[in-house]
């Protein structure tokens, strides 16, 4: 979805809801009406593929989907106080650095602060991303966003730094 900004998408959307008369946004009737719709601007994004490479596509999305959100458990001794601590991580991780060229899944190593930097510089766009969509929600009912948004700044602190 690289090829139409944010903005774009949205004047597509609203537009394809206005030439169909629908109030909802469904993504199979969308996909069926642009078939028809050949010179639509967002025909080549769907269509552009012959089905074979659409479907192997498709098959990548499902690889990635199944490694994303596999957990690693580790157990850390705090230095002060001599205590275990227990830190969950990804159990592999997608360096951005690498995705230009195709991408995939490194294990993370928790002691590797290359790895700890791409997770923290990770973490730090995701809860962004959280706060431009759920704010509003969260401010509605009388919540403060304020420490989320000096998490998300420590956070790029913290990658920054390395």
């Amino acid at each position: 979805m690289s090829g139409f900004p944010k903005k774009e998408r949205q004047r597509i959307v609203d537009e394809y809801l206005q030439a169909t008369g629908r109030n909802m946004f469904v993504p199979g009737e969308f996909v069926d009406w642009l078939a028809g719709q050949p010179e639509h601007e967002a025909y080549g994004w769907f269509y552009g593929l012959d089905d074979t490479e659409a479907a192997r596509q498709y098959r990548i999305d499902l690889a990635r989907r199944m490694a994303s959100g596999l957990r690693l458990v580790v157990s850390d001794v705090e230095a002060e106080t001599r205590t275990i601590v227990v830190r969950e991580y990804p159990a592999y991780i997608s360096p951005v650095s690498g995705r230009r060229e195709g991408g995939g899944y490194a294990p993370f190593d928790p002691r590797s602060e290359v790895d700890q930097a791409e997770l923290r510089r990770q973490a730090a766009v995701s809860l962004a991303a959280w706060l431009n969509r759920y704010r509003g929600a969260a401010e509605n009912i009388g919540l403060d966003v304020g420490p989320l948004e000096e998490m998300t700044q420590a956070l790029r602190g913290v990658e920054a730094a390395v």
